[in-house]
């Protein structure tokens, strides 16, 4: 079975990468520059075990990434920059059984009806809680950890998978650390949108480092930006005389680092003892984030909101929930004064997601669907 997959880029990611890799130096090759990529294991959970591994008979690429793309045009003497194009004479040149697309809201119906041949078998991940107007009925299936669009979606007559992102066998060189000297890690975004109360969260967790003894780190990814200090249903002529507030605040600036990707990310949650885990708005009581997988696969007891978890992690054994931030510090100082309880916690997490939620379960997973769909 041939699997082409793909991922869209990260531009903040790619920054980070390319600071600390010389991947992108004009000699580096196509191959070469892909296999740095999967080393750093950006995006490592949603990648499928043949294409990490860099298996014969799959062909994995970050489609949009003009640095790695361009090398392989111009490896076969083309001089084309259109990266849909360049994407399109790849898959016609590995010609798949299996087109997996983890970058679906990138294209249009009628661009993916197009590519791969009348019995390439069309896969696609999403788990979004928007759907952006995306014709999923071009795809066989449509792969989800996210139950409210799985059902969304069925309800349409569009079939739709449950698929779970999986454990990294590269977290085996992280989950054992016994030196954790950061009490909480708190790493992801800090997004003006889609994230308020998580925003709410993080800025009560900022107050917290300002006024305890504890160790608290903070990687944020933000886009700095002015926010009306009115709600947003005020009509927009008022905006001219209102003040404006920056985001994020000076305080947040001050006291947070920047964000955490790959490899980098991992050694971090390996060196913390707790890792606070908030979901978007949107989520609701299904808290399926990727900081499931990350926090318990390297090794940290997780503390993350109170809520409906993936199937075979159990609050209470695996991680702990809480209702409230004083709830999470109260929590947090209860595990804090006593680690061997913690470290139980944690140790039991990890061996839940590196069993249950495993690169060769996830691999047969994705081979029942596609001989289903």
């Amino acid at each position: 079975m041939r699997v082409f997959q793909i991922i869209h880029s990260y531009p903040p990611y790619l920054a980070h990468f390319e600071s600390k890799t010389k991947a992108a130096a004009e000699g580096s090759s196509f191959a070469e520059h892909k296999a740095a990529l999967l080393q750093d294991r950006f995006y490592a959970a949603h990648i499928l075990q043949p294409a990490l591994n860099n298996q014969p008979d799959t062909f994995f690429t970050m489609w949009d990434y003009p640095a790695l793309q361009l090398k392989w045009a111009r490896e076969r003497g083309w001089a084309e920059t259109d990266l849909k194009k360049i994407l399109r004479a790849q898959l016609e040149e590995f010609r798949p059984d299996i087109f997996y697309n983890c970058s679906p809201i990138r294209f249009s119906a009628d661009e993916i009806r197009a590519w791969g041949g009348r019995d390439t078998l069309k896969l696609a991940w999403y788990a979004s809680p928007e759907h952006h107007q995306i014709d999923f009925s071009v795809y066989r299936s449509m792969l989800s950890n996210y139950p409210p669009f799985i059902e969304e979606q069925r309800a349409r007559g569009v079939r739709c998978d449950l698929f779970q992102p999986s454990y990294d066998p590269a977290m085996d060189d992280y989950a054992g650390t016994a030196e954790r000297p950061v009490d909480i890690l708190f790493y992801g975004q800090y997004a003006s949108d889609y994230f308020k109360k998580r925003n709410v969260m993080i800025d009560r967790l900022v107050r917290l480092k300002e006024q305890t003894s504890w160790n608290i780190r903070l990687a944020l990814q933000y886009n700095p930006c002015r926010q009306s200090i009115l709600p947003s249903f005020f009509p927009a002529r008022c905006q001219r005389y209102l003040r404006w507030r920056q985001h994020p605040s000076a305080r947040v600036r001050r006291l947070s680092e920047k964000p955490l990707y790959g490899l980098d990310l991992y050694a971090a949650i390996a060196r913390s003892k707790i890792v606070f885990n908030a979901t978007t708005d949107m989520c609701l009581r299904h808290k399926v984030n990727m900081r499931n997988i990350e926090a318990l696969g390297c090794g940290a007891h997780m503390i993350g909101e109170a809520g409906d978890y993936p199937e075979g992690l159990q609050a209470g054994r695996d991680f702990s929930t809480y209702a409230n931030f004083e709830d999470f510090v109260a929590q947090a100082a209860h595990f804090l004064k006593h680690p061997t309880e913690s470290r139980a916690i944690a140790g039991q997490g990890h061996a839940s997601v590196a069993r249950g939620f495993s690169k060769a379960e996830q691999w047969r997973r994705f081979q029942e669907i596609a001989s289903a769909a």
